[in-house]
């Protein structure tokens, strides 16, 4: 359980620790700031040992420090098991409330609404339109977190289409972002294997991801179980597919080099480029894989993977990533911003379970 101490807390080491300054800005309430109690007319209430300035304060107090503000609710009558809270019933009711809070993007879980037998396109059309109708004309982005495989439920449920694996399908009509596979730490810690599931099953839908809609493969999780060079792998191949970027752990407890990492303005470059496009995964060779990502300029950013248990030298050239032809490229290792100038030729040794990122320039 956390409270209004807890996000003062993170919101300040964010600050302190230059992450809001490098772009991780959304505070996100989770589940557990309500209960799901409501007023005989319907409204969240709210605890006020655990709020006790209330909620519009506390988007005042983020909003004033340069943050932004999010909140999560479920689309079903409660969140998962019957726990927590549900909007179903209340969409207009919970986006006018959400709005009139301050708040500026909303998760809207599926785990109780699949329990309780909905259909997600039909229930996050509607929670869409009830933000976009909201009372306080604010603008919120809305998350689907739809993250059920097929058949997770019971064996039969969801199908495809209503699983996370068909979010990409409608999702991008009525969302800012949608989940393409399940929790990538269902148990609070993260091995690299889901980390490498949940890559593949976002680059299922490439063309789904464009400027304001994006894929979301979940979190980033750096020390909540991988290897660093697995956590800087992560963030890697997030870049690559233009991933939403949003820290799963606790950040006031990551050391400086993790934050170093999470803060390398080189990196977080590719995955913000406005030129919006998903990277792709263009070649495989036996542990070893090539993605490319076109960039703003006419440059491409490519991930060189070694998802395997030795060292392997991985190698592309300038035609596979569909640069534009030129007798030199210019190749800037986006982790150290070291360069070097090669005639077509990109290679390198990739160590086990980690990947190398490079910025490609005629």
């Amino acid at each position: 359980i956390y409270d209004e101490q807890t996000i003062l807390s993170v919101a300040q080491d964010l600050i302190g620790s230059g992450l809001a300054r490098a772009g991780y800005r959304i505070v996100w309430l989770d589940f557990g700031w309500a209960s799901g109690a409501r007023t005989s007319s319907g409204q969240l209430v709210l605890n006020p040992g655990q709020w006790p300035h209330g909620l519009a304060w506390l988007t005042g107090w983020l909003h004033a420090h340069g943050l932004l503000a999010g909140i999560y609710t479920d689309a079903g009558r409660s969140g998962c098991y019957g726990r927590g809270v549900g909007s179903y019933g209340h969409y207009q009711q919970d986006a006018d409330q959400f709005a009139a809070w301050g708040f500026d993007a909303i998760k809207v879980d599926f785990c109780g609404a699949a329990q309780q037998g909905f259909t997600p396109r039909t229930l996050y059309t509607g929670f869409a339109s009830a933000i976009r109708d909201n009372s306080s004309g604010r603008p919120m982005i809305l998350n689907v977190c739809n993250f059920w495989t097929p058949g997770q439920l019971d064996g039969k449920r969801p199908t495809y289409a209503n699983s996370s694996y068909g979010n990409a399908l409608w999702a991008p009509q009525v969302a800012q972002s949608w989940r393409t596979d399940t929790d990538i730490g269902g148990t609070g810690r993260i091995v690299f294997a889901n980390v490498l599931r949940n890559l593949d099953a976002d680059g299922a839908h490439p063309r789904a991801s464009g400027p304001g809609h994006w894929n979301d493969p979940d979190y980033l999780g750096p020390q909540l179980g991988m290897t660093s060079a697995e956590a800087q792998a992560q963030l890697t191949m997030w870049s690559i597919v233009a991933a939403p970027l949003i820290i799963g752990s606790d950040p006031r407890e990551l050391s400086r080099a993790t934050i170093r990492m999470l803060e390398n303005r080189r990196v977080l470059a590719v995955d913000q480029d406005r030129l919006g496009v998903q990277g792709t995964e263009i070649a495989v060779d036996g542990t070893g894989q090539v993605w490319a990502k076109p960039l703003t300029g006419g440059r491409r950013a490519v991930a060189l993977l070694n998802t395997g248990r030795r060292t392997i030298r991985i190698a592309t050239t300038a035609m596979a990533i569909g640069i534009k032809r030129a007798g030199r490229y210019e190749v800037e290792n986006a982790w150290n911003g070291r360069t070097s100038t090669v005639a077509g030729t990109i290679s390198a040794q990739v160590a086990p379970d980690s990947a190398l990122l490079y910025v490609v320039t005629p």
